[in-house]
């Protein structure tokens, strides 16, 4: 009768008195099939008082393989095969659409000293591409986000640093205060909750950030299977990019695949480079949308503006800016011909708020067989402020023609010749049409 009595007792515990280990024991060769949902509004931050208004939407669908778990457990690299990645976003009225060509599915994500490092062993990715993919809510977090430990209903972990870092996407960061907590285990699931602020780096910008999130936790696979995470930041101004207030919320699910997808099949793996990545992979692409020219391009540039004339794209290191360019194509000459160095320079002599002062070089310069590349390098003040600008003028043999506009600060002249050197030699025109 002592022994039932016990048994009784036993069984109507209170539920908060149970104990779940949360965590997650992630293993290489391991499957899932993920799905976000995310929306975004806020506002920009571009030199009205109001700001302009900030509207996103974006679809993410994709299998997932674990390549390799990190230091603490989770994972570390992972492939990817996306079904579905896409975006709309409205800012003051102007709607913009992005989606991930499918000849790019195919995706590589590890972690590097550096942070994660995103790119497609099928080709070159467009700076649009790249954001799609590594600028949705990392889920290789998910395992950084428990405690890995015993816990009970009612008990409060402190997310690690690192954890927190990755989840908010900061670059870096200097505050952390997230904690989560376990709310109640039933059903074969724990639901656990994530809240408080983090400050940080995002863009190249100081970012205060606070956050509100809950998520479900499958005690038979030990996984997390659903996430909400609202996330509201206050971004300063960035080397590349604007301040802005905006709230964002995903919605996450999470399947454990018992079998191996055909989209990350043996076959397919093979097509991922064995060892160090190649630097050739990490390039982006970018092509003209009326077809004038197209090159490939380091990450280190950032495009910056864009209209049916010019692409601006800036020089950013560790947040630091280093130079602008603005490309510009211009009329097509006859095949064989270009402007002239009169034409070219008569271009720039009368640009708004340029005040040139000394000349610093003059002359064409080598150029791949069959073009003509003409260079014009001066010092003066841009609006007032001292600048060092090189012009460049680019000919194809089939009359096809493109100015390239570099602006840099006097001290940083020179220093960017390199990369501006490579940047031309990267632009290709189109083939003359038969």
């Amino acid at each position: 009768m002592a022994r039932l009595l016990l048994a009784v007792l036993l069984s109507s515990a209170p539920a908060f008195a149970q104990t779940v280990k949360l965590g997650e024991d992630l293993q290489p060769g391991e499957y899932h099939r993920y799905e976000l949902e995310l929306s975004v509004g806020g506002k920009l931050k571009i030199g009205k008082a109001e700001g302009l208004p900030l509207r996103a939407e974006a679809s993410h669908r994709f299998v997932e393989r674990i390549e390799a778990t990190d230091a603490r457990g989770g994972a570390g690299k992972v492939i990817r095969h996306y079904d579905k990645a896409k975006s709309t976003t409205v800012v003051g009225g102007e709607k913009s659409a992005r989606e991930l060509a499918a000849d790019r599915r195919l995706t590589f994500a590890g972690r590097t000293d550096s942070g994660t490092l995103h790119y497609s062993p099928l080709g070159p990715l467009s700076r649009e591409e790249l954001e799609l993919i590594a600028e949705h809510f990392d889920t290789m977090v998910l395992a950084g986000l428990l405690p890995n430990k015993e816990i009970k209903v009612g008990e409060t972990w402190a997310l690690a640093s690192e954890a927190t870092q990755y989840a908010c996407q900061f670059e870096g960061i200097t505050k952390n205060e997230l904690a989560g907590t376990l709310v109640s285990v039933e059903a074969g699931v724990a639901r656990f909750t994530i809240a408080g602020k983090a400050e940080g780096v995002e863009a190249g910008a100081a970012t205060k950030t606070a956050v509100l999130a809950s998520g479900v936790f499958d005690l038979k696979s030990s996984r997390i299977t659903e996430l909400n995470w609202e996330q509201t930041d206050d971004r300063g101004q960035g080397p590349a990019s604007p301040a802005a207030e905006v709230t964002a919320t995903v919605k996450l699910t999470r399947a454990v695949l018992a079998e191996e997808p055909k989209e990350l099949a043996a076959a397919v793996r093979e097509k991922f480079p064995v060892g160090k990545v190649p630097p050739d992979a990490t390039l982006l692409r970018h092509a003209d949308p009326d077809g004038k020219y197209s090159f490939i391009y380091p990450r280190e540039w950032v495009i910056v503006g864009r209209t049916d004339e010019h692409l601006v794209i800036r020089l950013v290191e560790k947040a630091e800016f280093i130079a602008q360019v603005t490309l510009s194509a211009w009329k097509k000459a006859e095949p064989g011909r270009h402007a002239t160095a009169e034409e070219f320079k008569a271009s720039f002599a009368k640009l708004p708020g340029w005040e040139p002062a000394e000349t610093t070089e003059d002359g064409a310069v080598t150029a791949p067989a069959g073009h003509w590349l003409y260079k014009v390098g001066a010092k003066g003040k841009q609006n007032g402020t001292d600048v060092l600008q090189t012009f460049y003028l680019y000919a194809g043999p089939n009359g096809d023609q493109i100015a390239v506009t570099v602006v840099a600060s006097p001290d940083k002249g020179g220093k960017t010749t390199a990369r501006e050197g490579q940047l031309l030699g990267a632009i290709v025109f189109p083939a003359p049409k038969k």
